[in-house]
């Protein structure tokens, strides 16, 4: 882990563990295997083509939230918390009034880390991460202290 003078100004990683991932690969298959072995059934039936359509259009949705879930990035630097989705997330630090923190560390791989940040608008945005160095930039801005990237520089020795 970088320390010192050598930090990064920003950190970045994936928003979503391996293993998070991989049970969503696996239940995303079985949806599609179980939608092939129903859809002779629907076909079959001529007046269920409304019911077709909405469960076509809802499948549309699962992929796109499921890509979306694979390609996600979680970025924060000095002035913002970014993540990647089906629409962007973005918060500006300054305008944050309340950061929860929510990691499992033995179930990581199955309940992904997760940062729930509210600011002066109404609501709040959870902002997810894979990554070791984000969660711990998450975990310095929910104790109060600024992101790594933003530390204070180091102070000169005084030679007097």
């Amino acid at each position: 882990m970088p320390t010192g003078d050598d930090l990064p100004a920003s950190f970045e990683g994936p928003a979503f563990t391996r293993g998070v991932k991989g049970l969503a690969t696996v239940l995303m298959a079985a949806l599609v295997v179980y939608g092939v072995q129903v859809a002779p059934a629907f076909i079959a039936r001529r007046g269920t083509w409304p019911v077709m359509l909405l469960l076509l259009l809802a499948f549309c949705f699962i992929v796109v939230c499921f890509h979306a879930m694979l390609t996600s990035r979680t970025r924060v630097d000095a002035t913002h918390i970014h993540q990647t989705w089906v629409t962007d997330k973005r918060v500006a630090i300054a305008d944050i009034t309340q950061v929860k923190l929510i990691y499992i560390p033995g179930l990581s791989w199955l309940i992904a880390p997760r940062m729930v940040v509210k600011t002066r608008r109404p609501g709040s945005t959870i902002f997810h991460t894979a990554d070791p160095l984000v969660l711990a930039a998450f975990a310095r801005l929910s104790l109060g202290q600024p992101s790594m990237g933003d530390a204070p520089p180091p102070e000169p020795a005084s030679g007097g």
